[in-house]
């Protein structure tokens, strides 16, 4: 219904431009004017957004300047109905009143413009971009003093921005190398199932040295080589290696691993071993760490019969994903502040694979939060969201250790009443007074 009030697309961008007009809709949400609720999301206007459309179609544009605080060029008509426009002897139109230009410069210091604004025959956003460049040289002094303000890395950061057009790139299914029966040597590779599977599938894949998990997908420029990777990581265990892992410690840590890499999608692949029955541990209690894993910590888990219907999964979500990003614009973000990626926006931020890999990595500088998480998720019925929860409100074993000391006999309760996860439930007496032993007591038994 709004696409007859637009003069560019909502489904495909312009020539030279990576945004469509649905684009807008980010900016209006992160400035309060439109409300986003459920998946499917569902779009409506706030009180201010509704304020804001009725005074733009009463021809007010005294609360322009107030809303509009992105670091973005926006232009506003703020004539009406009522303004008549009449079209002169050169073939432009005019109107009897003024048009309001408001140019947001990167400090976020706004320059109000108002001039009577020859326009062409077709009045069209293209021509208030021409009219708004002949006036950026007086806010470009601005820009300028503001990116020396910002430190090296941020001016890094912002010109190394990378920037794949919808069309531009292929999803491209990254295999650890580790998976893979006979590492880089040729000859084996050819006989390796997983190899031979995917190949035979057709799907793009490439073999890749993974800090974490066993699969990811990538955007790669087809012209640069540049990559980008996508939300969605998979780690897959057999059942066999699945009991081995959980005997070992594995299990919980490549978890908390997989939370920690950045990527939303978390993807564990069950893969059956025979009957199941030749295992380390009982089935039921392989059924019951799946289930956690599921339920506890939200991944997504998919059970599969054999090695190849786990190859045939991967090859169909790498053609899933490929036509589902294929017409997105997708942009590099810096792993710290990476948003929330919602798989109906036409522009999606990732960040980059070897950032995402130097990220993951097992021997990278760890701080004393990092470890003293990975220390309580070996105590039994500590789980990451847990140990965050905690380590939130005590932010090192010495902090945590000098709080059971000053509570005394009731320190076994001190941790009971912290609250953690999205259900924002507690962490319950049981495991506050595991905690409490383990830093207290001087012999563990």
């Amino acid at each position: 219904m709004a696409q007859p009030l637009c003069d560019t697309s909502f489904r495909k961008s312009d020539s030279g431009s990576f945004y469509t007009a649905w684009s807008s809709m980010a900016g209006l949400v992160k400035r309060g004017l439109v409300l986003r609720n459920g998946s499917p999301a569902k779009f409506s206007l706030s009180d201010a957004g509704a304020a804001m459309a009725q005074q733009l179609r009463d021809g007010s544009d005294a609360c322009v300047s107030k809303h509009l605080a992105a670091p973005e060029i926006i232009s506003i008509d703020t004539s009406d109905d009522d303004s008549p426009i009449s079209e002169t002897q050169d073939g432009t139109v005019a109107g009897n009143g003024d048009v309001a230009t408001t140019l947001m410069c990167d400090n976020k210091q706004c320059l109000t413009v108002s001039a009577p604004i020859p326009m062409k025959r077709k009045a069209t956003a293209a021509n208030m971009r021409d009219y708004e460049n002949s006036h950026l040289s007086s806010v470009q002094s601005e820009k300028t003093s503001h990116r020396k303000k910002c430190s090296p890395q941020e001016q890094e950061t912002a010109d190394n921005t990378l920037i794949l057009e919808p069309g531009s790139f292929d999803v491209i299914l990254l295999v650890d190398k580790n998976e893979t029966a006979g590492g880089s040597e040729p000859r084996r590779l050819l006989e390796d199932v997983a190899v031979s599977e995917l190949s035979a599938l057709g799907t793009l894949f490439e073999l890749r040295h993974l800090k974490v998990a066993d699969f990811t997908w990538v955007c790669r420029d087809r012209v640069t080589g540049q990559e980008l990777v996508l939300p969605y990581i998979v780690e897959r265990k057999r059942m066999d290696d699945l009991a081995s892992s959980i005997r070992d410690g594995r299990f919980h840590e490549q978890k908390f691993r997989m939370k920690q890499s950045g990527l939303q999608n978390l993807i564990y692949l069950v893969e059956s071993h025979g009957d199941n029955m030749h295992t380390s541990l009982p089935l039921d209690t392989l059924n019951q760490a799946t289930i956690n894993t599921q339920v506890v910590d939200r991944f997504t888990v998919k059970t599969t019969s054999s090695h190849r219907d786990s190859m045939r999964y991967l090859s169909i979500m790498t053609r899933l994903l490929s036509s589902t990003y294929c017409n997105k614009t997708i942009v590099s973000c810096h792993h710290d502040r990476l948003p929330r990626c919602h798989i109906r926006d036409d522009l999606v931020s990732l960040m980059t694979f070897s950032e995402f890999n130097m990220a993951s990595s097992k021997t990278k500088a760890l701080k004393v939060q990092d470890v003293f998480i990975k220390q309580l998720l070996q105590l039994h019925g500590l789980s990451a969201e847990k140990a965050q929860a905690i380590v939130e409100r005590y932010p090192t074993p010495r902090v945590l250790m000098a709080a059971f000391q000053a509570e005394g006999s009731a320190g076994e309760k001190l941790l009971a009443n912290i609250r953690y996860g999205s259900l924002n439930r507690l962490i319950g007496p049981v495991i506050s007074r595991t905690i409490h032993k383990f830093y207290t007591n001087h012999l563990l038994s």
